[in-house]
């Protein structure tokens, strides 16, 4: 079945002009075509958060288009989404990355903690990073969701770590991540890099 009943409407009317003998197929009016495109480029625009709840995915989608031009706004659906569905570990991301955009590191790792016990919960793993294992967060090619937000959240809560300038504190989880995932599949090279920056700046 066609992905667009109105298209198929309007080809089957073409098609009997065409039989019967008519002029041309008549031309789409133009107010459709830029409907079409319209829907063409707002799809290209979204954001694949994975499996989520409809209304969630909507709340996320809309602050993300506003997260630069009115970050209050974007900031109140993102914990409106948080809040209706807790469960839903994109929205703790969207959340602490505006935060963190907005240089509000103290909110920020609040809220990427927050996503780091959900994600535990959800993961059943133990609530303090430090006691992870490799075992608790599967192999590069076989985590679950839950598992690739425990890396993901702690990578964002080294980083927020150290822009409050709490380095020793960043570098002690960058370490462990080194342990937990020496593929480096969620970047913590880059923190790592940043960090050294740091020591190599205080030591000059």
């Amino acid at each position: 079945m066609p992905a667009d009943p109105l298209a198929s409407d309007t080809q089957a009317r073409q098609q009997e002009r065409v039989l019967h003998g008519h002029d041309q197929p008549p031309l789409l009016p133009t107010v459709y075509c830029v409907a079409i495109m319209s829907r063409s480029k707002s799809t290209e625009n979204l954001i694949a958060f994975g499996p989520l709840p409809a209304h969630v995915n909507e709340l996320l989608q809309q602050g993300v288009a506003c997260h630069r031009s009115d970050p209050p706004r974007a900031r109140a659906l993102f914990r409106h989404a948080i809040e209706i569905s807790p469960k839903s570990l994109p929205a703790y991301r969207c959340l602490f990355k505006l935060q963190n955009q907005q240089r509000e590191f103290d909110d920020a790792l609040a809220t990427a903690l927050d996503g780091l016990a959900e994600a535990a919960h959800q993961a059943r793993v133990d609530q303090d990073w430090r006691k992870w294992t490799l075992a608790d967060v599967g192999s590069a090619t076989q985590r679950t969701i839950p598992q690739r937000f425990l890396l993901s959240f702690l990578k964002a809560t080294a980083f927020i770590e150290l822009r409050r300038d709490n380095t020793e504190v960043s570098r002690n989880i960058v370490t462990h991540l080194q342990r937990l995932d020496p593929e480096d599949g969620v970047g913590h090279s880059v923190i790592a890099a940043l960090l050294d920056d740091d020591a190599e700046t205080e030591t000059d």
